[in-house]
This record gives C-alpha cells, sequence and structure tokens, in this order.
C-alpha cells in the first residue's frame, strides 16, 4: 500500500468527510473506492474508444444489407 500527501480544497473536504460518514466508511477508504471506480470507468473508456477505433462502418453496413426486409416478430415491434 502506498501512501501520498492529498491536498484538496476546503470545501472539497468538507463534502467528502460529510459523504464518508454517510456512507459508513473511513474517510481513506471512502477516497479511495473513488478513485479506484474513475480510474475504472477512464479504462473502460479507453476500451470502447480503441474498439471504435477499430470499428469498419462500410462492412458493417454490408452485414446489414443481408438483413431480411420483412415485419418484426411478435413482441419486438418498436411502439410509435
Amino acid at each position: 500500500m502506498s501512501n501520498y500527501p492529498l491536498r484538496l480544497p476546503d470545501h472539497v473536504m468538507v463534502d467528502v468527510k460529510v459523504m464518508a460518514a454517510r456512507s459508513g466508511t473511513s474517510l481513506n477508504q471512502f477516497i479511495a473506492s473513488l478513485v479506484a471506480e474513475r480510474i475504472g470507468e477512464m479504462k473502460a473508456l479507453a476500451a470502447i474508444e480503441a474498439r471504435v477505433a477499430r470499428a469498419d462502418p462500410v462492412a458493417a453496413l454490408a452485414i446489414l444489407d443481408h438483413v431480411p426486409d420483412r415485419a418484426p416478430m411478435a413482441g419486438d415491434a418498436i411502439e410509435g
């Protein structure tokens, strides 16, 4: 486990203390979980962006061209 001196603006620290207390966790555990959650979000976004970069819209549309033009099955229709 690593230590890092974290400086937060006073108004942010007040909010963090309140939220940690509401969640029933220590200040350290609350901040660590927020950081871990944000890192997970950023990694997921990077993975999605990488997939988008590899996408081939022309090939995708070519595949969709093979889908038969017929009414949806019962229960699959979009209302409106």
